[in-house]
């Protein structure tokens, strides 16, 4: 795949043309789709709904606050780590709509009521599925990480990697000067530094990876250089019985490859879906999808969408960032995390200087423990993901895409319009077609913030979602997340969008010849690589094989 960067994407959506010989997408449920009304609640026009939409959203800006933010007992890297995923499987390019006498419809996700929309009518699927593409020819193949590889026809590409066409090329972390402490307040003895520690390699506000969009906060941008570091980890384990530089690096991509695989089948996917669809084995799940390659719209549109829910507003960082930090124990908030980017310069004025200070190298042994249970009642340490509910961390409104809130709606609004233009079905519709039962109104209103106190003026969202439909029909982004905080405690994905994220997953790795699932029999396993030899069973969690990753490159601990 070509370079995919942030700065071509309008709230995930790449504006330019849509490439040629890359991947479309598809629907798990085209019958729904093809219904002229998908998506909409009964008895309402597209427009009604679109603008029911858009007052659901506004009823949702009143400060939440009556619903506790409560965290999970999953350690906050696994938020960065689905980001990772969905980036790696999706890269959209593309109109929804491009044919004559239609508004393009791309520019309705990231707008709150953009110029020209005719809320009367929608694209049918056939228009949808053909002017919108996926920039990854090979879905979940790591194409975010290697891009083409070391001989790609693209010098961006290439660029990537060290002359010896196996390696990629690093960068280097920056120590910044005791008066930049002394400035703040802050003793200079106290810092601790990861002297010499590895950065992404930058330039000119980019960072050289081969998705961009891995460089859009501080925590994913460390866990994308950890994948690098594991690369050429497998490379110096490999090139000595391997001395052929092209297939040294094909070997070390299908180590790297399988480690990522097993990863998501074995350690992620358990983690977080819920115990009706894990009952039977992810491996042998059957296969859904029709095609290799095509992403069910279903799934990249709302079924995959929960992470937003799942970002903290604070982390416990490193040693300096985090609890009895050294600098903060308030911890590495949610704005510092997109701060600390190539796009925002590293809160820097000078180019000379874009790379991450040392003192904000990420320690994976935080970001990846499990906490101890708290008293009931008591908030645990901001080092968890959150709850997958309709509680959002502070900031996450205006941070997420490239828009602020006030123009162009919140990241919730964005998100139901984006199903809405695409068609989705309606939660409930999707919940009937995996047999499971949908969510009765009165769960749904209880899995909504509370409304406030009598008196409080303004109706509160669980009043607006019934007087809107939306406790009996609900759109899946939205419904998903209730069906989490209803049937999983917020702790898991619901069923329903557990099927989604299961058949999408599953089918994409079963139907790409070169996966985990289809070398040596689907018999490999971690404790056979060459990699974490030392760590016993091997590299079989996500904390193992960051750690290992980084080792001899350790942040602040």
């Amino acid at each position: 795949m070509p370079i995919t960067s942030a700065h071509d994407l309008i709230d995930g959506i790449a504006t330019r043309a849509v490439p040629l010989a890359r991947s479309r997408y598809c629907y798990l449920f085209p019958h729904l789709a093809e219904d002229l009304l998908a998506g909409c609640v009964t008895g309402t026009t597209p427009r009604q709904t679109c603008d029911r939409l858009r007052a659901f959203e506004l009823a949702s800006r009143v400060p939440l606050s009556r619903m506790p933010v409560l965290q999970m007992r999953l350690p906050a890297a696994y938020t960065y780590f689905g980001q990772f995923m969905n980036h790696d499987i999706s890269a959209p390019s593309g109109d929804v709509v491009t044919q004559a006498g239609w508004t393009p419809v791309a520019g309705v996700i990231g707008t709150a009521d953009p110029p020209g929309l005719d809320r009367n009518r929608r694209a049918a699927p056939e228009i949808i599925l053909e002017n919108l593409a996926n920039e990854h020819e090979a879905p979940l193949t790591l194409a975010s990480l290697y891009g083409e590889g070391p001989d790609s026809a693209d010098p961006e590409v290439r660029a990537l990697y060290e002359a010896d066409g196996k390696r990629f090329r690093l960068g280097q972390t920056r120590r910044e000067a005791e008066q930049v402490f002394t400035d703040l307040l802050i003793d200079p003895g106290r810092v601790v530094h990861a002297t010499g520690a590895p950065d992404l390699p930058r330039a000119g506000r980019k960072a050289l990876i081969a998705d961009r969009r891995n460089d859009e906060n501080l925590i994913l941008s460390q866990l994308h250089l950890a994948l690098m570091l594991l690369h050429n980890k497998a490379v110096a384990a490999l090139e000595p019985q391997v001395p052929d530089p092209a297939r040294c690096f094909a070997e070390a991509r299908g180590l790297v490859t399988r480690h990522y695989h097993w990863l998501i089948l074995h350690d992620y996917l358990p983690r977080l879906l819920s115990p009706s669809v894990l009952s039977g084995s992810l491996a042998r799940r059957p296969v859904r999808l029709a095609e290799a390659g095509r992403v069910p719209l279903e799934f990249t549109t709302a079924a995959f969408r929960f992470g937003h829910s799942m970002v903290g507003s604070a982390y416990d960082f490193n040693a300096n960032f985090g609890l009895n930090g050294r600098i903060s124990d308030e911890g590495a908030t949610l704005e510092d995390l997109f701060a600390f980017t190539s796009r925002n310069n590293m809160q820097s004025d000078a180019a000379a200087t874009l790379a991450l200070p040392d003192h904000w190298v990420i320690d994976w042994a935080r970001m990846t423990r499990l906490l101890p249970p708290r008293p009931s009642g008591t908030p645990r340490p901001f080092g968890s993901a959150e709850r997958i509910d309709l509680t959002f961390a502070r900031d996450m409104l205006n941070l997420v895409g490239s828009s602020d809130v006030a123009v162009h709606g919140s990241i919730l609004f964005r998100n139901l319009m984006r199903g809405f233009h695409r068609r989705i079905p309606l939660g409930q519709r999707l919940a009937v077609e995996y047999s499971v039962a949908p969510l009765d109104e009165d769960e749904m209103r209880a899995a909504l913030p509370e409304d406030g106190p009598p008196g409080a003026g303004e109706p509160g969202l669980r009043e607006t979602a019934a007087a809107l439909g939306f406790l009996r029909e609900t759109p899946a982004w939205l419904y998903f997340l209730c069906e989490s905080r209803l049937r999983e405690n917020g702790e898991r994905v619901g069923a329903t969008a557990s099927h989604i994220i299961a058949d999408t997953i599953t089918g994409l790795i079963r139907l790409n010849p070169d996966s985990l699932l289809n070398r040596d029999g689907g018999r490999w396993h971690p404790r056979d690589s060459v990699l974490g030899g030392s760590e016993g069973a091997g590299l079989t969690t996500l904390r193992k094989l960051l750690l290992f990753a980084v080792r001899g490159a350790d942040g602040p601990g």
